[in-house]
């Protein structure tokens, strides 16, 4: 997926910043010491004019690029951030 064809958001949309600067976009389910990112996109192009939270709040924009990357899980100690999507 490249641009935005994000859906429409759902209670566990969120973005998940992961140390080494990846920042994903997708379905957050957690386990005891996992964060699995499900339907996940890294998100190369922020294409915003107001942030990262311009898309949890609106979605993606039209000059945002999303590289679809399927299932992420990461330890949790790797998540720095998770900001929940409400567009």
């Amino acid at each position: 997926m490249s641009k935005s064809n994000a859906k429409k958001s759902t209670p566990n949309t969120k973005i998940v910043v992961i140390t080494s600067g990846w920042v994903v976009l997708g379905e957050v389910v957690k386990s005891d010491t996992v964060t699995r990112i499900e339907d996940a996109s890294v998100i190369r192009v922020w294409g915003t004019t107001a942030g990262i939270g311009e898309i949890a709040i609106k979605g993606p924009t039209p000059a945002t690029v999303l590289d679809y990357a399927g299932v992420v899980e990461v330890k949790d100690h790797a998540v720095i951030m998770a900001i929940d999507c409400t567009y």
